[in-house]
């Protein structure tokens, strides 16, 4: 048996009984090729910890963020949706359907959703907060937008 094979195979029986640690977490995602199906079924576990270990998983080592996304528009514990958004920002594809994050009555889960598409080169999509009421937030997505502005035109190279 592999190391890659030990290392998800712990983690699994981990996570069935609700632990985790974050070393085993960690050599899973050392692995170079991680079959991702059996950690999908854990972003719906119980545990909080083992869905957010779960989503890092998967969303590391995912070609598609879409499970991660689905399951992070099902999440309401806070710490839990953060590391989602941070799977998902690392993939792009389908960010509009969690707009709604950005006007979140939580401060740290719109803090979470800025970064999100901050990174995920989406600076566009934080365009309603440029009417927000908070004079500092008005100002940070305003040099967001043109941060994102200025990489995209030189990557175009104009």
């Amino acid at each position: 048996m592999s190391f890659s094979d030990r290392a998800v195979n712990a983690c699994v029986r981990s996570m069935e009984k609700g632990v985790s640690t974050e070393r085993q977490v960690r050599d899973v995602l050392r692995c170079e090729d991680v079959d991702v199906q059996p950690f999908v079924e854990f972003l719906d576990s119980p545990y909080p910890m083992v869905r957010k270990f779960a989503s890092r998983i998967v969303g590391s080592k995912s070609d598609s963020a879409k499970t991660v996304f689905e399951a992070a528009l099902r999440e309401k514990e806070k710490d839990v949706l953060l590391e989602m958004l941070a799977a998902v920002a690392k993939c792009s594809d389908s960010l509009e359907a969690l707009e709604g994050l950005l006007a979140h009555g939580d401060w740290v889960v719109r803090e979470g959703a800025i970064t999100m598409f901050r990174l995920a080169g989406q600076a566009s999509l934080l365009f309603p907060l440029l009417f927000d009421e908070d004079d500092e937030v008005v100002q940070r997505i305003k040099r967001y937008i043109n941060e994102q502005e200025r990489q995209d035109s030189e990557e175009s190279g104009s």
